[in-house]
C-alpha cells in the first residue's frame, strides 16, 4: 500500500507550475523523479531567465554578508580552520545546457548521457557562486567541494572546475566505491562529519538540494540555491 501511495503522489498533477516550483524549492515535494510534463516550458523559462540568476545572486549575497560578518564577530577565532562547503552541480557548475537537450528535467534522468556530458568538462560556472568562492578564499576560509559525482569523474570534474576559475580549494570530495547507492543525505552528512573530525569548523554550506543540508554537521548557516530540474534525496 505504501508503494501505491508513493506512485499516486508522483503522478499527481500540480495546481500550477509556479506553485509546483515553489513547493519544490521549500522542500514540500519529496521523491519526484521528473518534472511534470506540463511544467517543462515553465522550468525552461525560469532556468534561462534573469529571475533565476537574480535568485541565485540574492542567496549568495547573503552568504557573502554572513561570511564577512562572522569574521568580525566574537565567535571568530583565528586559530580555527573555518570551512565552507560547496556542492558542484547546479551550485558551482551549471548543467542547464545539458538539460536543455533533455526537456529541462521532464525526461527521465540517464546516467550514461549525463556522464558523457561530465567528461566533456564544459559546464560553465554559476558566476555568483564563483564570486563568493573567490571572496571566501581571499578571506582565508578553507573551501571544499562535496559532490554526488563518482570518483571515476574526478579528472573531468577538476578540469571543469579549474577551467572556469575554481582554484586553490582544499579538496574535492566524491563518492567512493563504498558510497555508491548510499542516499545523498547520509553520504554528504558523513563526509561533512569527517571534515569536522579532522578539525574543521563548517561555517557555511551552499547547495541546490535539501539533501545538501540535512543530517549531521550541516554548518552554522546553509544557503539553498533554486533547482527545479531534478531532485536528489
Amino acid at each position: 500500500m505504501a508503494g501505491s501511495g508513493m506512485q499516486l503522489a508522483l503522478e499527481r498533477q500540480p495546481h500550477s507550475c509556479r506553485s509546483w516550483r515553489f513547493n519544490v524549492d521549500v522542500n514540500n515535494l519529496h521523491g519526484w523523479s521528473v518534472v511534470p510534463h506540463k511544467c517543462e516550458d515553465d522550468v525552461e523559462d525560469y532556468m534561462t531567465s534573469s529571475a533565476y540568476h537574480e535568485d541565485v545572486s540574492e542567496a549568495l549575497d547573503e552568504a557573502l554578508t554572513y561570511a564577512r560578518t562572522f569574521m568580525y564577530s566574537a565567535d571568530y577565532n583565528a586559530s580555527i580552520r573555518y570551512a565552507w562547503i560547496f556542492a558542484v552541480d547546479e551550485t558551482s557548475l551549471s548543467n542547464v545546457h545539458y538539460y536543455k537537450n533533455h526537456k529541462y528535467g521532464a525526461e527521465a534522468f540517464n546516467d550514461t548521457l549525463f556522464n558523457k556530458w561530465v567528461e566533456l568538462a564544459k559546464a560553465p560556472a554559476l558566476e555568483a557562486t564563483l564570486d563568493l568562492f573567490d571572496s571566501l578564499k581571499d578571506w582565508g576560509y578553507c573551501l571544499f567541494f562535496l559532490s554526488g559525482r563518482n570518483e571515476s569523474q574526478r579528472s573531468a570534474t577538476i578540469k571543469n572546475l579549474v577551467k572556469v576559475g575554481y582554484t586553490d580549494y582544499e579538496a574535492l570530495i566524491l563518492r567512493q566505491t563504498d558510497d555508491i547507492g548510499v542516499n545523498a543525505t547520509f553520504y554528504k552528512s558523513s563526509k561533512r562529519k569527517s571534515l569536522e573530525d579532522l578539525g574543521y569548523t563548517i561555517v557555511g554550506n551552499v547547495g541546490d538540494q535539501w539533501s545538501d543540508f540535512t543530517g549531521d554537521s550541516t554548518g552554522n548557516r546553509v544557503f539553498k540555491l533554486p533547482n527545479p530540474m531534478y531532485y536528489t534525496g
